[in-house]
């Protein structure tokens, strides 16, 4: 049970800091020498992370609930933001379908996994050091855009790869494009429901199709991955308004030849 809650942990944190879930979720355990995950595990974490998101949007899916039929204080924002979201959902969705079996067989690569970490940590440094050479950034939602939705959808899509974060690609694209640091990490987290969900609906006929094994262990692991991934959403909806995303860059720098010198004596 203490292995089920470790990786539970891990990628409820990880789903929503900008240092990759799947990389963690593919290179922890074969730091511990533990087997990979099972299907019904992995759907579990998933289906805790996707509560822990919803738990800390619930006002804002309300709204956008709501202006969607014409309710609310702005139903044209709302309805705006929605478009956005579905926009940004493609590039992902088709990446998926079309490249899966590639993606697949990265998941069976640690070391792998582990050299991407550097690309999530140069492209997160790389959208600080354009953020910082505009010096100002747009504000409001409605400012995203089509073109930057759609810059912040291939971003998403990108981050399939094991090792590049999805949080912090789509962050990143977000302030490359000029939007701020906190708008773009909540875009990022609302466009992480329709992706965590797609991906759940995606695992379930390979889960139903085997054993579906909903034991004490697995339940623990999405306790876990609830309760860290919201409180993982809530302390960088804080810390992006004040600092920047540099060190968890620094951070995906280090462990990356770390881990990777570790697997390959292993």
């Amino acid at each position: 049970m203490l292995q089920d809650i470790v990786l539970g942990i891990v990628q409820g944190l990880t789903e929503f800091l900008p240092i990759s879930s799947s990389g963690h979720l593919v290179v922890v355990p074969a730091l511990f020498g533990w087997d990979q995950p099972s299907l019904t595990f992995d759907l579990v974490l998933h289906l805790g992370t996707l509560l822990a998101v919803l738990v800390a949007f619930r006002r804002d899916l309300w709204d956008l609930g709501v202006g969607l039929v014409g309710g609310g204080p702005d139903p044209r924002r709302a309805r705006m933001t929605i478009g956005l979201l579905a926009l940004a959902s493609v590039p992902a969705a088709v990446a998926g379908l079309a490249f899966e079996g590639f993606f697949e067989d990265l998941f069976e690569r640690p070391g792998w996994a582990a050299a991407f970490w550097v690309v999530t940590a140069l492209i997160l440094l790389g959208a600080e050091y354009i953020a910082d050479r505009r010096g100002t950034a747009t504000t409001s939602p409605n400012e995203i855009g089509t073109e930057r939705a759609v810059g912040i959808g291939v971003a998403q899509a990108a981050a399939i790869t094991p090792g590049l974060s999805r949080s912090g690609l789509t962050i990143s694209a977000g302030l490359a494009g000029g939007v701020t640091r906190e708008e773009a990490t909540r875009f990022s987290f609302l466009l992480a429901i329709p992706a965590i969900f797609g991906a759940t609906v995606l695992q379930i006929p390979d889960v139903t199709g085997g054993e579906f094994e909903l034991t004490a262990s697995v339940l623990a692991g999405f306790v876990a991955a609830a309760v860290s991934g919201y409180v993982a959403v809530v302390y960088l909806l804080r810390y992006v308004r004040t600092h920047s995303l540099r060190p968890f860059a620094v951070y995906l720098l280090v462990a990356a030849p770390v881990c990777g010198v570790i697997l390959a004596l292993k």
